[in-house]
């Protein structure tokens, strides 16, 4: 959650510079850049989740053997109870992207439309 409302908060500060000064904002919105999350981040994000949340991932592996790696990264972020709007950011992909995902990720657990993929997700 840090790194989204610090990624926001950087983005923000960006459009508003590139819109007030144009030519000497160059330096600025690099090193704002540079500070936005980077892998280093994401990776540091999922080893600590791993390891809080190890038995979960474990589970839905062995009961759902189907699951690629980014299938259980959205579980991960769905038991998480994040937003979709939150792991597009996260995944760096569009609101579509994400809903597009929860969508085949409901069709791989095999899980019809009434059901609550979040709600499912924080049971297992």
């Amino acid at each position: 959650m840090v790194l989204i409302r610090k990624n926001e908060l950087l983005s923000q500060i960006k459009e508003e510079v590139e819109s007030k000064v144009k030519e000497k904002s160059d330096s600025i919105v690099r090193l704002i850049d540079k500070n936005i999350s980077t892998s280093h981040d994401r990776k540091v994000f999922e080893t600590n989740f791993n390891q809080v949340h190890e038995s979960f991932l474990k589970k839905l592996q062995h009961d759902y053997p189907v699951l690629s790696h980014g299938d259980l990264k959205l579980a991960a972020y769905l038991r998480m109870n994040l937003s979709t709007k939150e792991i597009a950011q996260l995944l760096n992909i569009t609101i579509r992207s994400v809903e597009l995902k929860r969508y085949r990720l409901r069709k791989k657990l095999d899980i019809s439309s009434d059901e609550n993929l979040n709600d499912l997700m924080m049971r297992l």
